[in-house]
């Protein structure tokens, strides 16, 4: 039969011992020293002068001394007037309360806990401050938090780039902002791969307001952008003349801002920046008739483009087209190009006003 426990060394009483109360209250005295095991201390090489009775140390020091000479990685317990050596094993662990941190043994040395910590795998769920569940597998709840780049002092380049990612295209990848558990905004990827930022009024119905195409950057808004109900001016407003020179019946024009010519050549202007072209509007000085016309095309050099409107009949003398529109690239051109019907009216001084909003 051994003479002591296998884990922690504890002496057993023998068959037929004399005095059995000193074997065990050696045992008990062990067991007090190693469960609940607490430290005063981990970083002392020799025992203190003027030690209590029952205190405990971890001696982390390569060489001690003194009493402590040849315990390295040992508890030490004060007990009875005289120190006490206790060999710890593999995963044993141990409160260092100067430090109020948990330290375990490897089997070779003494690690505080906290060491272990910095690589946690596979984790299914982790909440912070609250409790994660299957829908949050990861939930936090506080004040603030800071994410700050490794630097390259400590390692790393200095560089911070927070990375998200989403199965494919027609999956969401975004950034829902909530107001009491209600939507309230969403920036990102929702529902394809253009950059979006949406708005709700109610968690329920959303508006676009922006939109950034993914292969040129282009920006666009879904409606017109206003402050205090006020609408900004995002694009500058085109205005024209077309001057005293007749339009006779049957007769093609084309002008810009002032300018009347027979060929597009004539009168062609580049755009100068990318940009869209809207809100047509003219004027005349008069109707062209009954049963006659005059028709106003946008063209992009030689080539009609949709937005265009008609001034018909004896009774009207202005027209408008406020849904049509055509985008031009900085080096395109365009003209203004009008066609009297046959038995129209002759006119001069045509106004009309173009909206165009850059796109760069």
């Amino acid at each position: 039969m051994a003479d002591a426990t296998p884990s922690l060394a504890l002496p057993l009483i023998a068959g037929g011992q004399a005095q059995k109360h000193v074997t065990h209250n050696e045992a008990l005295a062990l067991l007090d020293a190693l469960v609940q095991l607490t430290v005063l201390d981990k970083d002392r090489a020799a025992p203190p002068a003027n030690p209590a009775d029952g205190d405990r140390y971890l001696i982390a020091a390569g060489n001690p001394d003194g009493a402590w000479t040849g315990w390295s990685g040992r508890i030490a317990r004060f007990q009875d007037g005289a120190w006490l050596s206790l060999k710890p094993q593999a995963g044993w662990t141990a409160y260092v309360a100067d430090e109020a941190e948990p330290y375990f043994f490897t089997g070779s040395a003494w690690t505080p806990l906290q060491a272990t910590l910095t690589a946690l795998q596979n984790l299914s769920r982790l909440g912070i401050g609250t409790g994660a569940d299957a829908e949050n597998p990861f939930a936090a709840k506080l004040n603030k938090a800071l994410w700050t780049a490794l630097t390259t002092a400590e390692g790393g380049s200095g560089d911070l780039r927070y990375t998200l990612n989403k199965q494919a295209s027609g999956n969401v990848l975004s950034l829902l902002l909530q107001s009491g558990f209600s939507a309230r905004a969403e920036i990102g990827l929702t529902g394809d791969d253009e950059l979006r930022v949406k708005v709700s009024p109610n968690g329920g119905d959303w508006f676009e307001a922006l939109r950034i195409d993914r292969t040129t950057g282009r920006v666009a808004f879904s409606g017109r952008i206003t402050s205090a109900d006020v609408p900004v001016l995002t694009g500058q407003v085109i205005a024209g003349n077309s001057g005293p020179g007749a339009v006779a019946a049957g007769a093609t024009r084309y002008f810009t801002h002032a300018l009347v010519g027979g060929h597009q050549s004539e009168v062609y202007a580049a755009a100068g920046r990318r940009g869209r072209f809207r809100h047509l509007r003219v004027v005349t000085q008069g109707a062209p008739g009954a049963g006659e016309s005059w028709t106003f095309t946008l063209q992009n050099l030689v080539t009609d483009t949709a937005l265009t409107c008609t001034i018909s009949g004896a009774g009207s003398n202005q027209a408008a087209d406020l849904v049509n529109s055509a985008v031009f690239d900085a080096d395109q051109r365009w003209c203004l190009k009008m066609v009297s019907s046959s038995g129209a009216r002759p006119t001069t001084n045509i106004l009309f006003s173009l909206l165009f909003e850059g796109l760069d």
